[in-house]
C-alpha cells in the first residue's frame, strides 16, 4: 500500500491527475518505476450510500503495463451521508482497516494501493484493486445459492484468520462501543415506523419493539469465541466472479471490528437470501461455515455451539437497518433494500425464536 503523505486526499474524480495516479501506483509496486499513466477515464459504480466509488480505466507510455483500471472510493458527495460516517466513525474504520489489516486476509479481499483521510472534515481516499468483471450482488433480488456457498467459505476463511487472535484483540479501534445503542435506536424507531408504516409488517415491527428496550445489555453480551468481523456482510457489499479462486471478495470494511464470531454468518443469511431460500438452506449453510472454519485451522467449537451463537447474533441486521434508513440519504432503491432487509431480518429472529435468547427475556422452567 502507498505510503504517499497521507494530507493527500482525492475527493472524487475531478480532483484526479494522470501525475497523482502514476505515483500511487509506482509506490505501491503496481507500477514500474519508469512506468507513466497518461491518459484516465472514471466511471461512477457501485450502490453506497455512504461512500461513491469510481472505476478509473487507465492507459500508460510507452508501452509500459500497469492495472487496466482500478477503483477509487470516497466520502459521499451529500452532506447528510457523509456526516454520518464520519459521526458513526465509518470512514476511518475503512481506511485504517485497509492499512492495518487487508492484507492478512488475502483473496478474500480487495488488494489497496493507497489510503488516506482527513480526520477533520472525513474525507477519504481509497484506491483498490479493481476485480472486474466480478460484480456485486443484488440484495433486493436476494443471493442465488452458488453467491451463498461463495461468501460463506470467504467468511469461514475471514474469520479463521483473526480467531481469537490477542494482538487483534488488543487494537483498540477494532473494540469500540457500537454508535448504534440503545438509546439512538430508541430515538429512531418511532420516525422509521412512521416512515414505513404501509411497506413493514406488524410482527416484523414487533420484534424490533421488544428488541430496543434490550438492546444495550445485547450489545454487551459479547460472549466468545471472537473473530474479526466485517459487520455489513451481505450480497451488496460481496463482488463474485463466475470461476477462478476469488468466487466471493468483501467490499465496504466500514463496520468493521472485532467480536461475536457468528455475527456475520447470522448478518448474511438473514438478509441477503429470500426467507424462503434461508429456511430452505440456512442449516446447511451454517454448517458448510463451521466445515470451512475447521478446514481452516479453528478448533475446539462445535456445531451446536455456532448454531446457538448464530440464534442469538440474528439481531445485528435489524439494527443496522433501521438505523442506516434514517440516517443516510433517501433514494428509492435504498427503500427497497432496507425494506426487504428488515423484513427479512425480522423473520429470521421469528423463525429461530431468537427474542427468547435475549438477556431481558424469561428463561424457561
Amino acid at each position: 500500500m502507498s505510503s504517499i503523505s497521507s494530507d493527500v486526499l482525492v475527493r472524487g474524480p475531478d480532483d484526479l491527475s494522470a501525475d497523482w495516479l502514476t505515483a500511487v501506483l509506482r509506490d505501491a509496486g503496481a507500477l514500474p518505476v519508469d512506468g507513466r499513466v497518461t491518459r484516465f477515464a472514471t466511471a461512477s459504480i457501485g450502490t453506497g450510500q455512504m461512500s461513491e466509488s469510481h472505476r478509473v480505466t487507465l492507459g500508460y507510455a510507452d508501452g509500459r503495463r500497469g492495472p487496466p483500471s482500478i477503483v477509487l472510493k470516497v466520502a459521499a458527495s451529500d452532506p447528510t451521508s457523509r456526516e454520518t460516517g464520519m459521526r458513526l466513525g465509518a470512514y476511518a474504520l475503512e481506511v485504517r482497516f485497509y492499512q492495518e489489516l487487508a492484507a492478512s486476509l488475502g483473496d478474500t479481499v480487495a488488494a489497496c494501493h493507497y489510503a488516506a483521510i482527513d480526520a477533520q472534515t472525513g474525507w477519504f481516499t481509497l484506491v483498490l484493486e479493481d476485480l472486474a468483471p466480478a460484480e456485486p450482488g443484488d440484495e433486493v433480488a436476494g443471493a442465488t445459492l452458488g453467491q451463498a456457498h461463495a461468501a460463506v467459505d470467504a467468511l469461514a476463511r475471514i474469520h479463521a484468520a483473526h480467531w481469537e487472535d490477542p494482538a487483534t484483540a488488543a487494537r483498540s479501534w477494532l473494540n469500540h462501543a457500537s454508535p448504534l445503542n440503545q438509546g439512538l435506536l430508541t430515538a429512531l424507531l418511532p420516525a422509521f415506523a412512521g416512515r414505513y408504516v404501509d411497506r413493514v409488517a406488524a410482527e416484523h415491527l414487533e420484534v424490533a419493539q421488544r428488541l430496543v428496550p434490550q438492546l444495550d445489555g445485547w450489545l454487551a453480551d459479547d460472549r466468545g469465541p471472537r473473530a474479526l468481523q466485517h459487520g455489513d456482510f451481505r450480497v451488496d457489499n460481496l463482488l463474485f466472479a463466475r470461476d477462478g479462486p476469488r468466487r466471493a471478495v468483501a467490499v465496504d470494511w466500514q463496520t468493521v471490528f472485532f467480536g461475536a464470531a457468528q455475527h456475520d454468518l447470522a448478518y448474511f443469511l438473514g438478509c441477503s437470501l429470500s426467507t424462503e431460500d434461508r429456511r430452505a438452506h440456512g442449516e446447511a449453510l451454517v454448517r458448510r461455515y463451521h466445515d470451512g472454519l475447521r478446514a481452516a485451522g479453528v478448533t475446539g467449537w462445535s456445531l451446536d455451539e455456532c448454531r446457538e451463537g448464530y440464534r442469538r447474533m440474528t439481531f445485528g441486521g435489524l439494527v443496522m437497518t433501521v438505523a442506516a434508513s434514517m440516517l443516510v440519504h433517501r433514494t428509492a432503491r435504498g427503500d427497497d433494500m432496507f425494506m426487504a432487509a428488515f423484513a427479512r431480518h425480522a423473520q429470521h429472529a421469528l423463525d429461530l425464536d431468537s427474542l427468547a435468547t435475549l438477556p431481558g427475556s424469561p428463561k424457561p422452567r
